[in-house]
């Protein structure tokens, strides 16, 4: 297999995408997500299905641009909480926080918990308004994030989306 660091520019940029696609929207959104807007809620299937045969080409460059957003608020938050942890001799893999579930919050030592907390809630709310920001409503972003993830063309779509709005930085 082509080491990462000699793959040629165009298959750097695809592969870095596809990265940041899977990681950033599959992994930390998933864990992290936004939350929904409170009312009737539809079987999953039903509002992926809803989603995906609705889903504009705007609304695709509005969830691209707030992934890229998020992942700025992302990186900068989960590299001030592993150096947090690291100070009490924590691994951050070993605690599951998000900002749906804040029970979690209890497993980080009593000692740092406080800063913790803090920029988890200023990453959480920075990423609800990232996603505001692009005209999407947090309910939106999750419908397109649940279509994402179970529809092969709805990824396609996002990962264009994402290797354009990179391309152009």
């Amino acid at each position: 297999m082509t080491s990462f660091l000699v793959m040629p520019t165009s298959r750097r940029r695809q592969h870095w995408s596809k990265l940041l696609a899977i990681g950033v929207v599959s992994g930390w959104l998933g864990v992290v997500g936004l939350p929904a807007t409170t009312g009737v809620q539809l079987p999953l299937a039903q509002q992926a299905a809803i989603a995906q045969s609705s889903i504009s080409n705007e609304e695709i460059n509005q969830y691209a641009r707030a992934v890229l957003a998020i992942d700025r608020y992302r990186n900068a938050a989960y590299t001030q909480i592993k150096d947090i942890l690291l100070t009490v001799e924590v691994d951050i893999s070993a605690i599951d926080m998000s900002c749906t579930n804040t029970q979690n919050i209890s497993e980080v030592p009593r000692s740092v918990r406080r800063d913790v907390r803090e920029i988890l809630t200023r990453y959480c709310n920075d990423s609800r308004q990232a996603v505001e920001d692009t005209g999407l409503t947090s309910r939106r972003f999750n419908q397109i994030t649940d279509a994402h993830a179970s529809d092969e063309t709805v990824f396609e779509r996002i990962q264009q989306e994402l290797l354009r709005l990179q391309g152009a930085q």
